[in-house]
């Protein structure tokens, strides 16, 4: 299973760094990502992209925002502390897991089921 954030790559391209952003050619990868997954029955899902940096994996407790220089996730209600890449990483793994179960039929509401595309490729 590969789950990613869904990113709108278009607003990137208009925004503060335009050229760099069309230069890494990361939407693109995404692209290749999902389709080398489709042809390879991996399961593939874009999973919302809001605070994935403000919510603490362990409780649930949005903690707020951060700047970019704050390297470290703590959440004050529970006290946990992990690099906030990795923290982000896990939020992102949490809502992909959620999102598979619902669309493979093992939880969650069955009215929130979407019919799994080609090779099992999912969009959130």
């Amino acid at each position: 299973m590969i789950f990613v954030e869904d990113i709108n790559f278009n607003s990137w391209s208009k925004g503060m760094f335009c050229k760099q952003s069309l230069d890494m050619g990361i939407g693109q990868f995404f692209t290749i990502l999902e389709y080398v997954c489709s042809q390879t029955d991996t399961y593939f899902a874009k999973v919302d992209k809001d605070y994935t940096s403000q919510i603490c994996p362990n409780c649930g407790t949005h903690t707020g925002k951060k700047e970019l220089d704050v390297r470290v996730h703590k959440c004050l209600e529970c006290g946990y502390e992990q690099d906030r890449d990795v923290a982000a990483s896990l939020i992102i793994k949490q809502r992909g897991l959620e999102q598979a179960a619902v669309q493979l039929g093992l939880g969650g509401n069955p009215q929130d089921r979407a019919a799994p595309r080609r090779g099992r490729c999912a969009r959130g």
